[in-house]
């Protein structure tokens, strides 16, 4: 279609005729109709499944994006900070290592046949030793061919739990094997490359990858799937008797039923991907009564990659907490202007 409009167009401007789009240039619509024909041939050939069984925004988040910048520097297809230099690929993060070890499948996003994987990597915990894993960063991964000149590879996944072989020919949504933490990764996630034609494609935001950023094609992915750029994600939120560490909130994100009455300290944390420069949280702690316990209002003043934020206090000495339901409320309020809308995270926790 794409090349035919080219054709036309050019046929009008040898005869001479009038073009009806004046006073645009017929150069700067020459320029729009490849932009155009650039951004379909990625975006209109195909509509691809999840790579995770899981629910989008509640039970697994995208963690990075794409690099879109050329050369050194980093941005997500929307200018964003969302990605790391030369990332190439969609991370989908499920919420800690507890959800990891309870075996979520990675599935094949299109019917397609298996070309090559790798299986025996080991899955290495919360850290990694660059060189140990050199020329083996993607960890366990499959790549499928699929349709139309496309490819995809899915990374990271856990040792042993590959369950096909190279030849394989696998329906959409085939069980490939299951997220890992194996290769190149500092947290449990599966990793999604997307070629077409051997050029890199950005799944979410519908373009190729490595022209720069800010221009938004279709999603590739089904129209049924809600997969939208968010600058940022409040993806867990929870309480503690203590500050929780970075590793103890990676590797489970889960919040107790109950606090004991003498605990050393009450704390309600939140953990969020891509905390964003300028975004604001509320974080807020209920007393059964429904009356103020703590609040505050932090504002987020660099972009991170993964942040965690908390409220808390200390128990007096010789004092117990009051019992009965507590409540806690986190809400992550976007940048000005982002796309992402507000998001709000609510846990109870009881004191016996």
């Amino acid at each position: 279609m794409c090349s035919s409009l080219v054709r036309k167009f050019l046929a009008v401007i040898r005869s001479n005729l009038t073009v009806q789009f004046a006073p645009i240039h017929p150069v700067r619509i020459l320029l729009a109709l490849s932009l155009f024909c650039g951004l379909s041939a990625t975006a209109g050939a195909e509509e691809f499944d999840l790579p995770i069984d899981c629910k989008l925004g509640t039970t697994c988040w995208i963690m990075n994006y794409p690099d879109h910048q050329p050369g050194p520097g980093v941005a997500d297809s929307a200018c964003g900070p969302r990605s790391y230099d030369g990332h190439k690929g969609t991370d989908f993060a499920v919420r800690d290592l507890r959800t990891m070890r309870s075996s979520v499948a990675v599935r094949t996003i299109a019917t397609g046949t298996v070309l090559r994987l790798r299986n025996s990597v080991p899955d290495h915990g919360l850290s990694f030793s660059p060189d140990r894993i050199k020329g083996r960063e993607c960890g366990n991964g499959v790549v499928i061919r699929h349709a139309k000149g496309w490819e995809s590879q899915y990374c990271h996944l856990r040792r042993g739990s590959v369950r096909v072989k190279p030849g394989d020919h696998v329906a959409r949504g085939t069980a490939l094997g299951e997220v890992g933490m194996s290769g190149r990764t500092a947290f449990p996630h599966v990793h999604l490359s997307l070629r077409k034609d051997g050029q890199l494609g950005d799944p979410v935001g519908g373009r190729k990858v490595g022209k720069g950023c800010g221009t938004k094609g279709k999603s590739l992915f089904r129209s049924a799937t809600d997969v939208r750029y968010h600058r940022s994600r409040l993806y867990a939120a929870g309480f503690a008797a203590e500050v929780p560490t970075g590793a103890r909130i990676k590797g489970d994100a889960g919040s107790p039923k109950s606090i004991a009455r003498n605990a050393p300290a009450f704390v309600f944390w939140a953990a969020i991907f891509g905390a964003a420069k300028g975004s604001r949280v509320q974080l807020t702690i209920t007393r059964p009564d429904g009356s103020e316990f703590i609040a505050r209002d932090i504002a987020i003043t660099r972009d991170q990659a993964w942040r965690t934020i908390f409220i808390g206090r200390k128990r007096k000495a010789e004092k117990d907490w009051p019992s009965g339901r507590y409540r806690g409320t986190a809400k992550l309020h976007s940048i000005p202007g982002a796309r992402s809308a507000s998001q709000t995270v609510q846990i109870s926790v009881d004191i016996p």
